[in-house]
């Protein structure tokens, strides 16, 4: 592979991790404006602010997996 089509490979990873951000930034704000608000517990925040350090880092679990955990 020569280092041009390098080059292009990794602009559009990041081009499509950009736009994944994106996608995620709109939404956690669209879950926050329709989620009606309710009292959470302080471990249930620790739940959501661990999940969300995930997504920040990259962290994905297949949906494969989580068809799983649902059966």
């Amino acid at each position: 592979m020569s280092q041009a089509n390098l080059d292009e490979i990794t602009s559009e990873v990041k081009k499509v991790n950009q736009r994944l951000e994106n996608i995620e930034k709109t939404l956690t704000t669209l879950m926050t404006m329709i989620i009606p608000e309710e009292e959470l517990t302080q471990e249930e925040w620790k739940e959501l602010d661990a999940i969300e350090e995930e997504m920040r880092k990259g962290k994905r679990t297949p949906i494969e997996e989580l068809e799983k955990t649902l059966r």
